[in-house]
């Protein structure tokens, strides 16, 4: 039996072309439409019943995970929240979700059924340059959560907000602010966002921090330890923590030391991860909104498949100020 891809080698164009203009989509023009038509006719193609869930079509959306090689990434946000999100925010659709882990071999549409899938989300990460060469040659929509890329549909947080508001709690409570900020290699685009809205903020509150030398960057959470956390809370009275991870790790190394928190110190973190619920004393931090996130990814989807609306190319969301105990 045809299939939609033996419509698309017919005329020469996208398979999600051909996908679309049978379902009736706005964002291909009639006369593009017709001519599917006529082609699908002559060919004998059969088309499936179109799925509906309470009288509205149901998209397939593809959700693109990274794989980490340290485990201790996957406790960065709640899965739970981001499926969520997604669900919600395709208000006029139902969803069929289907989740893929990225990988150096990744293929976007990698059998003839790919021109089925209506968008793709790519969470916590960048597509490549070659998965976005097949995305725009199968005219997909697609958005990047999380991250900002130059020229890409992106929806991310807005870290500096973020460290806007942990400083100026800090600032209710501390006159003086002596800060080092403490983060990990690897985390990319996300730390330095972090750090370069840290440091703006101290600009703009008039509290002095040099960058390179009250920045402490550690290899791996492996490597934050009892020595290393005395040297960087030396001369300070905040510790500003790139995330909950770092520190929870670092509460529990100041213990050690017998350094009281927030006492003599006070230490903060960001994102609002599920490990934050076991730091003691409980961390304070800045929600990192993955749901929120998640729902405006998929409304801008919803928009662009359903309505031929151009998404904008950024939209960056603010996370909430989280008090806990481990400042004053």
């Amino acid at each position: 039996m045809p299939t939609i891809d033996d419509i698309a080698r017919e005329l020469g164009i996208s398979s999600a072309t051909v996908s679309r203009a049978l379902n009736g989509s706005r964002l291909v023009g009639p006369e593009l439409r017709r001519e599917i038509a006529a082609t699908a006719q002559k060919l004998g193609y059969e088309k499936r019943s179109i799925r509906r869930h309470r009288g509205r079509a149901i998209l397939n959306v593809k959700l693109v995970l990274p794989r980490h090689a340290e485990p201790e990434r996957a406790l960065f946000y709640d899965f739970a929240a981001l499926i969520e999100g997604l669900r919600s925010g395709f208000t006029q659709s139902g969803l069929n979700l289907l989740c893929e882990v990225n990988s150096p071999t990744f293929e976007p549409f990698p059998h003839k059924k790919g021109g089925d899938i209506d968008a793709f989300v790519f969470a916590f990460q960048r597509p490549t340059q070659q998965t976005l060469k097949s995305l725009r040659e199968h005219e997909t929509p697609f958005v990047v959560l999380n991250r900002s890329v130059a020229g890409l549909p992106c929806v991310t947080a807005d870290h500096a907000a973020g460290m806007q508001d942990l400083l100026d709690h800090l600032r209710a409570s501390i006159p003086e602010i002596k800060p080092r900020f403490l983060t990990l290699a690897g985390l990319g685009q996300v730390q330095e966002e972090r750090l370069d809205g840290f440091e703006q903020a101290c600009q703009r509150r008039g509290i002095p921090f040099d960058r390179a030398r009250n920045t402490i960057e550690f290899a791996d959470i492996a490597s934050i330890q009892t020595a290393r956390v005395a040297a960087a809370a030396k001369g300070a009275n905040v510790l500003v923590c790139v995330n909950d991870i770092v520190g929870t790790v670092v509460l529990s190394e100041l213990d050690r030391l017998g350094i009281p928190v927030p006492g003599k110190i006070a230490v903060t973190g960001f994102d609002d991860s599920p490990v934050r619920r076991l730091s003691r004393p409980l961390l304070t931090t800045v929600s990192l909104p993955v749901e929120e996130l998640a729902r405006y990814a998929a409304t801008r989807l919803q928009a662009e498949i359903i309505e031929n609306s151009a998404p904008a190319a950024l939209l960056r969301v603010a996370g909430r100020l989280i008090p806990g105990e481990s400042t004053p």
